[in-house]
């Protein structure tokens, strides 16, 4: 079975998702948000975007994480480039992707109504910027407008169905 990657840029509601659907899966679920180094945390506290060079060692920390918790993952992490997708891949093999949508001003909505999270709502235009939406066959695109146990749902038939056909006829 693969990993599974929810994604999507801040405030649509990665975490709460990937939650529900490794629930649904009895799977693990690393968080990447717990595995930015504490610098990071800072300087997007103070609404610093960070760079690629600063997110390459983060990748391969929830890479690491996914590859102590199983061989079969729920991933709840930005990913926003082809490029942090591609490390990945490269460490943790093929994956199902779930890619989290939604408009500017539902994001800012979501994101002002949180507390206790270090993302301020200045990073959304950042984020947006740096976003290269995933494309193929391994990837359903969902609207955040719908409820998160409807998006879990969704994404819980599609990885099904997806690792399903991936299996060997004799399997």
């Amino acid at each position: 079975m693969r990993h599974i990657l929810v994604m999507g840029i801040c405030g649509t509601g990665k975490t709460t998702v990937a939650g529900l659907l490794a629930a649904h899966l009895r799977r693990p679920l690393v968080e990447a948000d717990d595995h930015h180094a504490a610098e990071a945390i800072e300087r997007m506290a103070r609404g610093e975007a960070l760079t690629d060079i600063d997110r390459w060692d983060w990748l391969d920390r929830v890479a690491e994480a996914a590859i102590n918790a199983g061989s079969s993952t729920v991933i709840a992490c930005s990913a926003l480039k082809r490029a942090y997708r591609a490390r990945l891949v490269e460490r943790l093999g093929h994956m199902d992707i779930v890619f989290l949508q939604g408009s500017r001003p539902l994001v800012t909505a979501r994101m002002s109504r949180r507390t206790a999270h270090y993302m301020p709502t200045s990073l959304i235009d950042s984020q947006l910027a740096d976003l290269e939406p995933p494309e193929g066959d391994n990837v359903l695109t969902l609207e955040i407008t719908d409820p998160p146990d409807r998006l879990a749902a969704a994404a819980y038939d599609f990885v099904t169905r997806s690792q399903d056909t991936a299996r060997p006829a004799n399997s």
